[in-house]
């Protein structure tokens, strides 16, 4: 929660950051991107540090890098200091949500799957609670660009003594060499994973301008003035998200992809709609649908993938997973940025939706054709299918 929650304080906080230094809305994406880049970075490295060097000292250094980003926030007099403060906040998070949930695993091996739903629904809830928390500091003009960041460091404060205290969870460290996990897929799921890929990327795309931009442009269409309103859209989609999280986990993985990329094709297009009509309140219940499909989509197509990975494989396939998957999240959300420089945020926005829909759309065309593939006379099917409910492997 600490990890996701300090994430998305910055969100609302951009319109003001923006107007204090006057630059364009292109930069808000690069500060946005700086952290996406870091935080794979810190992603594909923590895991095999981790295991080389135990979980403890690994989120002892992750939680100072969150704390040190925070005090960069604090002082920050320019834009420089907010990409600095992002990609030390992007390294500490990434090594936190990898390192963590090892941890817990190493903690409750008996009950991953409990754990890593429990763990999805806290990190919507840290985005929800950071964002909602922050834009109403911000609306009251109470210390926006100074409160929420001393109050998150007050908690990581505490987490840091927490971590220092308690007991090693992987005991068993290994003197093996370091190694980081080259992507990579073997040819028998790609298909498998073309369609994983291409659905968490349309998910993480909408994920990232939701994040960046979309506050504002929310703001601008519904005509209000202040942050409030652009936190109580973050607020919506994590909320829905971990709500559809926890219940598609107890559907068969490709049946909730589906619906997911589905659902998320048809609700960015009806998003295009909402935010013409300028309704505060249709846009806030459109962008909370859409939370909910990107909750199936992301959730469905990772659990999707996870459960068809040969387990000799499994760190370099999800280093190729996460590395495409954060390319998404942060080049649409770059090219959203510069458009918005060059024309209005809100002539920007539908073609950005129409985009999100047909990269949905396409996911559910591959599995489709892959569903064919796989029905056709003399193929084997595997004798034991895995796709049901949520795994160990997730």
């Amino acid at each position: 929660m600490l990890g996701q929650g300090t994430s998305a304080i910055p969100s609302p906080l951009y319109s003001i950051y923006a107007e204090k230094w006057h630059y364009p809305p292109v930069l808000t994406t690069i500060i946005f991107g700086a952290y996406g880049a870091v935080a794979l970075v810190a992603i594909l490295a923590s895991g095999p540090l981790s295991d080389r060097f135990g979980r403890r000292p690994v989120l002892i250094i992750a939680v100072l890098l969150v704390l040190i980003g925070l005090a960069v926030f604090v002082f920050a007099a320019s834009p420089a200091y907010l990409v600095v403060a992002r990609m030390l906040n992007g390294l500490g998070i990434g090594a936190i949500v990898v390192v963590g949930g090892a941890a817990l695993l190493d903690v409750h091996p008996d009950i991953a799957a409990r754990t890593g739903t429990l763990t999805a629904i806290a990190f919507n809830l840290g985005i929800a609670i950071a964002a909602l928390g922050t834009a109403t500091l911000a609306q009251i003009d109470f210390h926006p660009l100074l409160i929420p960041y001393l109050a998150d460091a007050l908690i990581a404060f505490i987490l840091l003594i927490l971590i220092v205290r308690m007991r090693e969870p992987h005991p068993s460290i290994s003197t093996a060499p370091l190694r980081i996990p080259r992507p990579e897929v073997p040819g028998e799921i790609r298909g498998r994973f073309t369609f994983a890929v291409i659905g968490a990327s349309a998910a993480w795309a909408v994920l990232g301008v939701c994040f960046s931009l979309e506050p504002s442009i929310a703001s601008h269409a519904a005509h209000i003035d202040g942050p409030l309103f652009g936190g109580i859209i973050i607020a919506a989609l994590t909320v829905t998200a971990a709500i559809a999280q926890t219940i598609g986990g107890r559907y068969p993985a490709r049946t909730v992809a589906l619906i997911g990329d589905t659902a998320l094709a048809v609700l960015m297009i009806a998003g295009v709609g909402a935010f013409a009509t300028g309704h505060a309140v249709l846009i806030a219940v459109t962008v909370a649908l859409q939370g909910g499909a990107y909750g199936l989509a992301f959730g469905g197509s990772l659990r999707h993938l996870t459960t068809h990975i040969p387990a000799e494989r499994r760190g370099a396939v999800m280093s190729a997973f996460y590395l495409i998957a954060y390319t998404a999240l942060i080049v649409p959300t770059l090219l959203v940025g510069a458009g918005a420089t060059m024309w209005s945020d809100t002539s920007v926005f539908p073609v950005f939706a129409v985009l999100a829909a047909l990269l949905c759309l396409s996911a559910v065309v591959i599995e489709r054709l892959l569903g064919r593939h796989d029905r056709r006379p003399g193929r084997v099917q595997p004798a034991v299918e895995l796709d049901r409910g949520v795994t160990a492997h997730d």
